[in-house]
């Protein structure tokens, strides 16, 4: 049997076929198999939780796949309030007559990034629909994690004077992912990645930290601007130091979209106060995740009407907005 079929989501001998499938996949990076309920001991007194649904096309793109981006992406979330990951729950929900050869890639991804971030699987679900019911294979995980510091990471907490960084290069997830859809000749590959290690890099040498954000849909305009309403801020960045590579430039371009607005998968911006710039570009550079990081503008003033500015290469200010509807369908 080479593809999935309804009778795989029915209860009965296929189904149980299909989570056999599933477990010998991931190995045993999933505890608690066969039980209603997942049971887990964390010795702690604050703990992240964060959920996330993940749908893409293409699901196998440069860099990654659908079940890298849905380990990641959450493993990220968790990151950006300062929280060590301890756990995922995993759930599919794959249309009828979706290979099981592709299913098998998906789990792998998924077992590779959990293995390298030493989380298990505590609980999850397998729903089939219809053939057209949705496009190919949605997946929803939910990470917990704990956190073990005292700092209060949230984007409330941005303040005048502080510094933004970048952890590596914008646009990458987008442009790559555009780059396919439009049969565009290209090298150019996704940064889907974990930024957990350099978050924990930073929070190990008890860098401070004022606010952690992942520029994933909407990109790195996007969350800023989320950022500046939450803190009542302005902040400022120099267009000359923000890092984008060219290719992504280019099909930016041919596109016409603001690579600022394109989704990264495996970045993070970093709002800290200007005394711990050097100390995090010394560690982050060290990496090879955070080896083009750098610092891209700063947080100006408070402000009653919070805005992102950009200042052009030739000095100029202009305003980064929100933007109104999505620059391109969910690639994300």
């Amino acid at each position: 049997m080479d593809h999935i079929l309804l009778s795989h989501g029915s209860g009965g001998k296929n189904s149980r076929k299909l989570l056999k499938f599933i477990y010998d996949s991931l190995g045993d990076i999933v505890i608690n198999r066969g039980e209603d309920s997942g049971i887990a001991i964390l010795q702690t007194d604050k703990l992240a939780i964060t959920t996330d649904s993940y749908v893409i096309d293409p699901i196998f793109f440069p860099g990654g796949d659908i079940g890298k981006l849905s380990v990641c992406g959450t493993l990220n979330d968790l990151a950006m309030v300062g929280a060590i990951p301890k756990y995922l729950t995993l759930c599919f929900i794959i249309e009828e007559n979706f290979p099981f050869n592709n299913l098998r890639k998906i789990l792998y991804s998924i077992k590779e990034e959990a293995e390298s971030a030493g989380i298990k699987i505590i609980a999850g679900d397998t729903k089939i629909v219809s053939k057209g019911k949705l496009d190919k294979i949605f997946i929803n995980t939910t990470g917990y994690g704990i956190i073990e510091h005292s700092q209060e990471i949230n984007s409330h907490n941005a303040q005048p004077g502080d510094a933004v960084i970048v952890t590596g290069d914008i646009g990458d997830h987008g442009a790559a992912i555009m780059a396919v859809r439009n049969d565009f000749e290209s090298d150019l590959t996704s940064d889907c990645a974990s930024v957990v290690p350099l978050i924990r890099k930073l929070l190990a040498e008890n860098i401070n930290i004022h606010t952690l954000r992942d520029p994933t849909r909407g990109g790195l305009a996007s969350i800023l601007n989320e950022i500046a309403i939450s803190s009542s801020i302005d902040i400022e960045l120099e267009k000359v130091k923000i890092p984008i590579k060219d290719s992504v430039n280019g099909i930016c371009d041919i596109l016409g979209i603001d690579p600022l607005y394109m989704a990264c998968e495996g970045r993070a911006a970093i709002i800290c106060p200007e005394s711990e710039v050097g100390d995090i570009l010394n560690i982050l550079k060290e990496t090879n995740d955070g080896k083009n990081a750098c610092k891209i503008g700063n947080i100006v003033d408070k402000s009653k009407e919070p805005r992102v500015y950009l200042k052009t290469f030739i000095g100029a200010r202009r305003i980064l907005p929100l933007l109104s509807r999505e620059q391109t369908p969910r690639i994300c």
